[in-house]
């Protein structure tokens, strides 16, 4: 679909006639990232699946601007090309930065919010920012320190180290909302994320946000940044809440 930040590529499956939901991948990846997450969903809801502008999927090359309001602006163009008044959004890593984001913004048009181990709470851990500040030199250690434990298949792990030795990933410290901006998110608000995930304080920021967003479920899990096998935990959340 067009939009005037470029080309967008979306992924759609599930009943027209459900409510939306709309999934944003995190950084170096695509909408692919969501394959074993969209049967699940469609279940229940019409699920759209984005290629973020600027990441290695199939939207539009030039990555837009993290400090101003392109990135909330595309995605609300997104959703008006594909006919979406109001959907739920579930945003994994600097797709949750945007759905976090995108959703401080426009409240009205967010049914709920589901954020895995999402960028923009808190800031970035330090010694993730020095070792991702090189990635000519640290590509391979930061993919393992992601990984962390992580099982992945075979296609997947390979798919990963064709993004890092190919593509120029952002790697400095996303915006962290404001609480003038964090009070905004009136509606149902999930937060999951991994003790020890390497790219921030997944604790601090589960604080923050109970603090500042009451209604929000936290799952706090023993996972690193990668977290595997969230599809039902989602579904659930959005059936409770009442996004049917």
């Amino acid at each position: 679909m067009d939009t005037s930040y470029g080309k967008t590529f979306v992924l759609e499956a599930g009943d027209p006639t459900k409510n939306s939901v709309i999934l944003l991948h995190g950084s170096c990846s695509n909408s692919a990232a969501w394959l074993g997450d969209i049967p699940i969903l469609a279940e229940g809801y019409h699920v759209f699946a984005v290629d973020i502008p600027g990441e290695p999927g199939n939207s539009a090359e030039n990555r837009l601007d993290f400090h101003s309001g392109e990135y909330p602006s595309w995605f609300g163009e997104v959703m008006d090309g594909l006919g979406i008044d109001r959907a739920a959004v579930v945003g994994n890593s600097m797709g949750g930065w945007l759905a976090l984001h995108f959703a401080s913004l426009y409240p009205n048009r967010t049914l709920a919010l589901a954020l895995i181990a999402p960028s923009g709470i808190v800031l970035p851990k330090q010694s993730f920012i020095d070792q991702t500040a090189d990635m000519d030199e640290n590509a391979e250690s930061a993919s393992e320190s992601l990984l962390s434990g992580v099982e992945l298949p075979k296609e997947v792990l390979e798919f990963m180290a064709l993004v890092m030795e190919n593509f120029n990933p952002f790697t400095g410290a996303l915006p962290v909302l404001q609480d003038k901006d964090m009070i905004k998110l009136g509606m149902p608000v999930l937060y999951i994320a991994g003790k020890g995930d390497i790219t921030m304080d997944a604790e601090l920021a589960a604080k923050r946000l109970q603090k500042l967003v009451p209604q929000v479920t936290v799952h706090l899990t023993d996972d690193s940044h990668i977290i595997l096998g969230f599809s039902d935990r989602i579904m659930k959340f959005l059936n409770v809440v009442n996004c049917k």
